[in-house]
């Protein structure tokens, strides 16, 4: 069926992506869908790397805080960039959910989200060229919020695009090979931010202009991805089956611990935007913005699959340790910044990797101890509950950095790091899901 083709005359595109052997093994995929596998693997590969790198070029916890800092938004608006970035693009994952469902192509919701974030984009570099201080960071916001649903809606819609086009032996080869060339771009992104002395505002409208642009491209791809039409039914309302399994909170007392605990170490991601803000105090140029952004690809690519190995063993002790070492960052720098007016070259860029190192380990050991803790059919309630509270919670949590924002960036570490200390306190009390006794 297929033209054999040597390795020097493929593609580098063809040589990461095709598999000559399980492309004519379609497994879990209609037949008819069989011999569209490759052609959609390059295309979802593509779509990836381009979604991944327009989501790393504003990103809410390094480039949105430098951003509204540029345009002169007021302290207390930025610290609701993390909170509207996740929670938007969670709940809507539990209102939407059905509304997809109803949709035979599913990659026509993966379209309209993406381009709504693609002209949520264009907006925000307009509002960034014309407006300023509190009525821009306002502006901005409310068009971070609609980019966060638009994103849940993309995020539905990946998956089962995914689950229909591609052979599940196949799956993860995509989506690791998308994270991965979006990692090198992104490096690439930071280094360039280290060239100029300093950016000026249109460098950033230019920012958001290109995003937009990469989304597009992205869209270009998506949009050639050969779909069969799927099934329709046995779609349920997200928000109603959540709010139906609150009870689990009460039954399982070791569950309820475990939305306590996690509520307060989302404090490791709440923090970073207000590292940010102290690195702009203490150094206004561009490159400490490059750095960071470098550092904290570096860690995602190099602590994630290491949190992995270590959950397996034990989820709770990567949490606890993933959160103290947040924690214990945190108070240092309070602490040596009180004292110090100056700091070292590369200062931030180091805070930044450890906190993101620490942010991963959280991640990974709050996913994995869910998981385990909740047995065969229970997961899809625990995971439902565990959602939507969290997606409330951020929002509760946006409004306590409002507050604090009013005192000072550092006051802002200080009491994430306090009720991050907290967390790893109160998470003794869980148990070990990894222990088989």
């Amino acid at each position: 069926m297929f033209e054999s083709k040597s390795e020097s005359e493929r593609g580098w595109l063809a040589r990461l992506t095709d598999n000559d052997e399980d492309a004519r093994i379609c497994k879990d995929i209609p037949d008819d869908q069989c011999h569209q596998a490759v052609g959609n693997r390059r295309r979802l590969i593509l779509a990836q790397l381009a979604t991944a790198l327009a989501e790393l070029m504003m990103n809410a916890k390094t480039v949105l805080p430098w951003l509204f800092q540029a345009v002169g938004a007021p302290l207390w608006l930025i610290g609701w960039l993390v909170p509207i970035r996740e929670s938007g693009s969670m709940l809507p994952q539990l209102l939407l959910g059905a509304r997809v469902r109803l949709m035979p192509l599913r990659k026509r919701a993966w379209l309209w989200g993406a381009g709504l974030q693609a002209g949520c984009l264009v907006l925000m570099a307009m509002t960034a060229w014309l407006w300023s201080g509190w009525l821009a960071g306002v502006l901005l916001l409310l068009l971070l919020a609609l980019m966060s649903l638009a994103r849940g809606l993309c995020s539905i819609a990946s998956k089962d695009v995914l689950g229909k086009t591609i052979p599940k032996q196949e799956r993860g080869k995509v989506t690791g090979a998308g994270a991965s060339l979006a990692g090198g771009a992104g490096l690439i992104f930071g280094l360039l931010l280290t060239i100029p002395d300093s950016l000026p505002l249109w460098g950033y409208v230019l920012i958001l202009l290109t995003a937009a642009a990469i989304w597009g491209l992205g869209i270009w791809c998506y949009s050639g991805i050969q779909e069969l039409p799927g099934a329709t039914e046995g779609g349920v309302n997200g928000w109603q089956y959540a709010l139906a399994s609150l009870k689990l909170v009460k039954q399982d007392p070791a569950f309820g611990r475990f939305l306590l605990v996690r509520t307060l170490l989302m404090s490791t991601a709440l923090v970073a935007p207000y590292y940010v803000l102290v690195a702009q105090d203490y150094n206004g140029g561009i490159q400490v913005l490059g750095g960071m952004v470098i550092a904290q690809g570096l860690a995602q690519f190099i602590s994630s699959w290491l949190w992995g190995k270590l959950a397996d063993v034990s989820s709770l002790r990567v949490l606890q340790l993933a959160g103290l070492i947040a924690a214990v960052l945190g108070l240092v720098v309070c602490f040596h910044l009180a004292l110090e007016d100056r700091v070292p070259a590369g200062y931030f860029a180091l805070v930044i990797f450890i906190l993101s190192v620490a942010h991963a380990g959280v991640r990974v050991g709050r996913k994995t101890f869910l998981v385990d803790l909740a047995g065969g059919d229970k997961r899809t309630d625990y995971v439902a509950v565990s959602n939507t509270l969290m997606g409330v919670l951020l929002l509760l949590a946006g409004a306590l950095s409002m507050l604090l924002g009013l005192l000072s960036a550092l006051a802002v570490i200080l009491v994430f790091s306090l009720l991050t200390l907290l967390g790893v306190w109160l998470a003794q009390g869980l148990p070990n899901v990894q222990d088989d006794s």
